[in-house]
Parts: structure tokens; C-alpha cells; sequence
């Protein structure tokens, strides 16, 4: 036979323990919300509220591109690289990663397109401090 002892001491903190507690967790929590509010809010940035970055290198190097052709009255109708290509939309050529990559799928698209095709390359590439404008649709790629 055990015997059992009962103290009647709760292991919860008590009331100034709870406050205490709570009013640090909401100044930790205003100063992590407080940095990126700052810097993007009012486009201040200070050593003491530091910013936030989700992600600082993921994606860097990547190109964000659009493919038009240019029609005989001199409009520009959007052409779908896969479609053209006859490849899934997942598949080669989803993410374009670097500037040979889209070389090569200009490349592609102008053999494909045939000879005298007009097409106009919109394309642009993520870098740290912001999107590159690497080409425009200002001119016929399959010329060059």
C-alpha cells in the first residue's frame, strides 16, 4: 500500500507571474511585427527594427519571360512557349534560369516559328536588388 501526500501547490504561475509573462510575449511579438512594418511601411530602414526577408537567395538568377508574336498589322499576339514547343506546361523550359537557357529556347521557338517569324521576347531577371530588364518586345529576336 502507497501513500499518497497532496501539498494543494498548483504548478500555474499566479496572477503577477501571468502578466508579467503575457506583457513580455506582446512586446516580443510588437518588436518582430514592428521591423517590417517600418521598412516597408514608411520605407525606413535602421539598424535597432530590423527587417524581415522571407527569402534572401531562392530564386535569384531566375528569368520572367513572355513570348509574342507580332502580326502583319503590327499587333502583338501573346504566344504560349509550350503550346508552340508542343511540350507539357510543367515540363522543359518551366522555370528559365539563366540567360543561355532563354538563348536556347529563342533558339527553339524561331526554329519552330519558321523563317520570317516576328517574335518579341519581354523578359526579365530577379536579382537582390530588384527585377533586371533583360530584353523588351521592342524587337524581332528571330532577326538577329
Amino acid at each position: 500500500m502507497t501513500d499518497a501526500v497532496s501539498t494543494d501547490l498548483s504548478a500555474r504561475p499566479v496572477g503577477s507571474a501571468v502578466r508579467l509573462r503575457l506583457v513580455l510575449f506582446m512586446a516580443i511579438a510588437a518588436f518582430m511585427v514592428t521591423g517590417p512594418v517600418i521598412e516597408q511601411g514608411f520605407g525606413a530602414r535602421t539598424a535597432f527594427w530590423r527587417s524581415w526577408t522571407m527569402f534572401s537567395a531562392i530564386g535569384l538568377g531566375v528569368i520572367d519571360a513572355s513570348f509574342a508574336a507580332e502580326q502583319p498589322d503590327g499587333t502583338l499576339v501573346p504566344l504560349d512557349r509550350f503550346a508552340t514547343l508542343g511540350l507539357r506546361p510543367g515540363g522543359k523550359y518551366k522555370r528559365i534560369e539563366d540567360t543561355k537557357e532563354l538563348t536556347a529556347l529563342v533558339l527553339e521557338l524561331c526554329a519552330k516559328l519558321g523563317p520570317g517569324a516576328d517574335l518579341r521576347v519581354t523578359a526579365r531577371q530577379a536579382t537582390r536588388e530588384g527585377w533586371q530588364v533583360i530584353s523588351t518586345d521592342e524587337r524581332n529576336v528571330c532577326a538577329l
